[in-house]
């Protein structure tokens, strides 16, 4: 073969091979960013059925608790007020004379029975949540811990509220309520402060007890696994959380959440 036509064969086939190797070497950047949306897709698709998962979770957990609590309240307190009511009655069914003093009690009882089955409505409405701000149903559930007589509860608000996403302020008021519940239960406490601090570009809240504290590594597992659905339902909705808590001096739940 002559020189000249070897070295055009030999130019071909060199041509051809780094063709080949460019060629496969662009396929398998191709093949890896693929692999890398299909991951990324999968994760994002995961993340949102965790979401998913976890915001149902919520919401079940808040009706339930909303159940348990109104229970508790309808014999607690409004079956006292009407149990007291229909004695003084009979009281004044057995007298000759109508006794106004008793007369007025039973209508400021019953007044009363009126009241907190109209508070025990309103917590019945499913759509609370969504028509009223954070401050708000925060309130109207420390309300309810007031009434329970077992401890005082205070709210304290910084800054002006920010409206959150439903879903997000649904989250952050399971995560109160989670809160609240571990102290009634495990706290002994006698106080109870709500801080809300609305900053230009995030939300801090606060929940501190006076209670008897617990140490991290001696926790139970049912109350361990409270603890940690809190700090994982933060970092679900891109926020943060944090439990500190000292033997004898109380305990501070913390929450920081952006807006967006």
């Amino acid at each position: 073969m002559p020189k000249e036509n070897y070295q055009i064969v030999a130019g071909i086939v060199i041509s051809m091979i780094v063709l080949l190797i460019a060629t496969t070497f662009i396929f398998m950047l191709v093949m890896l960013a693929n692999n890398r949306k299909r991951k990324f897709i999968q994760e994002k698709m995961s993340l949102q059925q965790l979401f998913n998962e976890q915001l149902l979770q919520s919401q079940l957990e808040m009706q339930e608790q909303t159940f348990n609590t109104i229970s508790k309240e309808i014999h607690d307190n409004v079956g006292q007020v009407l149990s007291l009511a229909k004695v003084q009655i009979n009281i004044m069914e057995q007298g000759e004379v109508l006794n106004r003093l008793m007369l007025n009690d039973v209508k400021e009882s019953i007044s009363k029975a009126m009241v907190d089955l109209r508070d025990i409505a309103k917590s019945l409405n499913s759509e609370r949540i969504t028509q009223n701000s954070l401050v708000e149903i925060t309130n109207q559930e420390l309300q309810r811990v007031n009434r329970l007589g077992i401890l005082r509860s205070f709210l304290y608000v910084e800054g002006k509220e920010e409206n959150l996403k439903e879903q997000k302020k649904l989250i952050v008021f399971r995560i109160l309520q989670e809160s609240l519940q571990n102290i009634l239960k495990h706290a002994k406490a006698t106080k109870i402060e709500v801080f809300f601090t609305f900053s230009s570009n995030d939300l801090k809240l606060e929940i501190v007890d006076d209670g008897v504290g617990f140490d991290k590594e001696k926790v139970s597992e049912k109350q361990g696994l409270g603890l940690r659905n809190i700090i994982s339902r933060a970092a679900l909705i891109g926020g943060q959380g944090s439990i500190n808590s000292i033997i004898n001096q109380g305990t501070t739940v913390t929450i920081f959440l952006p807006y967006v």
